[in-house]
């Protein structure tokens, strides 16, 4: 336990660093917004791309199908619980659902794991990423924007989902790694090398990122939905994934690999869609940095179970 708790610390270290940056006034809005820039259209990508390349995941489909069955499956349940329980619109239930399903894959959990698992870790993680993204966003913005417009406007959605997804720096990323891998072509010494070199400061950047931008509530309303969420998101998610995962023959690394993306804590852009459409933006924004706080020891007791 200590080994795994001395190898999460610097994650999580980072995050607070970004925060910490950010509050006390060391670090400006235009130069946030520099760094997020280049975190997500350069060295985001390139750690992306050149894990795909450099190590291909084994059983991606296995892997992408079990991951997004069980977050569609509990997405389907969180909505039915809003709506039930909490007496919530269809629009309001779908972002509940959102913050409860809707992990930080990408900032925290490329980190998390390339730090427990490498290179292998990385590239079977890579293989839930992009539908995690690509799906649920989407779905929920669909049943948002159709609870706002009382369904009058269903072509809309695709119109302004489907070209955001496609400038998705980490969507495309992942597509092109793809479909370099299957065409078989090396990837030339010169532009590994700037791939790698950009790639490793993906990491650090992006958790100093995450802290500088984690999303605080004005006031805390809501606590029933922002503590429901949290034990979905932390402890009902990555629970109901082990479970799946074994019944369909995931082991290994990957296991534990999915187990983690699941308990991962509920990402940012569920807190952007929130502010978006205007619905239960303080429920998403303090479900966001509860389950970012802690997520440094649920993170660390699901990595002492697997020997990361």
């Amino acid at each position: 336990m200590t080994s795994t708790v001395g190898s999460i610390f610097p994650v999580f270290a980072v995050i607070l660093m970004g925060f910490g940056s950010v509050r006390l006034g060391l670090l400006h809005v235009p130069g946030l917004r520099g760094m997020n820039d280049f975190v997500f259209f350069a060295a985001m990508p390139c750690l992306i791309f050149g894990s795909m390349t450099d190590a291909p995941p084994e059983g991606v489909l296995t892997l992408s199908v079990v991951f997004l069955g069980t977050a569609l499956l509990l997405f389907l349940l969180a909505i039915v619980l809003g709506r039930v329980v909490f007496g919530t619109t269809i629009g309001q239930s779908a972002m509940f659902a959102l913050n409860s399903v809707f992990g930080n894959t990408v900032l925290l959990g490329l980190p998390v794991i390339q730090t427990a698992f490498g290179a292998e870790g990385v590239a079977s993680l890579l293989a839930v990423v992009a539908f995690h993204s690509a799906v649920l966003l989407p779905l929920a913005s669909v049943l948002m924007e159709l609870d706002a417009t009382s369904g009058k406007r269903p072509l809309h959605v695709p119109r302004s989902v489907v070209p955001a997804l496609l400038r998705n720096p980490v969507v495309v990323s992942i597509a092109v790694a793809f479909a370099w891998r299957l065409s078989g072509l090396s990837v030339p010494m010169p532009v590994h090398r700037l791939i790698s070199m950009l790639g490793m400061t993906a990491s650090p950047l992006a958790l100093f990122c995450l802290g500088a931008t984690l999303p605080l509530p004005q006031g805390w309303v809501a606590l029933r939905e922002v503590a429901v969420a949290t034990v979905i998101k932390l402890v009902v998610m990555p629970a109901t994934m082990f479970f799946i995962a074994r019944a369909a023959g995931v082991t290994g690394v990957a296991l534990a690999v999915i187990v983690l993306a699941a308990g991962m804590p509920t990402g940012a852009n569920a807190f952007m869609l929130a502010r978006k459409f205007g619905a239960m933006m303080e429920a998403s924004a303090a479900t966001v940095a509860v389950t970012t706080m802690l997520a440094m020891a649920t993170t660390a007791f699901l990595l002492s179970l697997f020997g990361g």
